[in-house]
């Protein structure tokens, strides 16, 4: 699991497996729970950050700073590239 994704979800309540001999391994999230709320705050944090994203991109288009492609900016820094458009 990409970091950034694991730290959002520990955040949101996901509780993840250690080092448990009946377990997956360490860094998997144990779905054994019921998560309906964990994930919907999940999903609300993902919203956030991608507004704040937008707004901060649309205030440096509008001061006159370079416009950053945040498009493909966010993908790499989630180790996404362009394969989620195909």
């Amino acid at each position: 699991m990409h970091p950034r994704f694991r730290v959002l979800a520990e955040e949101c309540g996901f509780m993840f497996w250690q080092d448990e001999s009946h377990g997956p391994g360490p860094n998997h999230i144990d779905w054994s729970s019921d998560y309906h709320k964990e994930f919907e705050q999940y999903s609300r944090e993902l919203v956030r950050w991608t507004i704040n994203r937008c707004e901060t991109n649309q205030q440096a288009y509008h001061s006159g700073g370079l416009k950053r492609d945040w498009v493909t900016h966010t993908l790499a820094e989630f180790d996404l590239g362009p394969k989620i458009y195909t």
